[in-house]
């Protein structure tokens, strides 16, 4: 594997996070960090796959890995995290992790929230449905 091609959701203030924190790890196997939506545009035999649901990792050899398996073979092109991946990939740990990825990936926005990541078109989202009280004259 010469590098790998990994799409996040740009919606989600956590990938686009995550996609960073990926971008700027020292690592073994080069990563492309791309937009879901280009992902598509890259490998047409994705299309139509709902790829902004899940996590999604691309080969140079042509593999594709959804989710946990993309998620560890993120890790495990990463310098710091090779050990990790396949301590977590060993068939005592991996249903514990594959079982914490998908916490992590169905409550993402939340946790978004939660850690301040929200994207610009969320936050907006989120303002647009608090409304301030009515400005009288004198109490402006």
């Amino acid at each position: 594997m010469r590098h790998l091609t990994v799409a996040y959701d740009p919606d989600c203030g956590l990938c686009t996070r995550i996609g960073t924190w990926l971008a700027e790890q020292p690592k073994w196997i080069p990563l492309r960090i791309v937009p879901a939506g280009s992902l598509a545009r890259l490998y047409p035999a994705l299309a139509g796959r709902g790829l902004q649901q899940e996590l999604t990792v691309v080969s140079d050899e042509g593999g594709v890995y959804f989710g946990d398996h993309a998620w560890l073979l993120c890790l495990y092109a990463l310098k710091r995290y090779r050990s990790l991946a396949r301590r977590l990939s060993r068939p005592a740990l991996l249903p514990f992790a594959r079982q914490a990825f998908k916490i992590v990936s169905a409550n993402r926005l939340r946790i978004s929230t939660w850690l301040g990541t929200l994207t610009d078109a969320q936050l907006e989202t989120e303002l647009r449905q608090i409304h301030a009280p009515s400005c009288h004259a004198t109490d402006c």
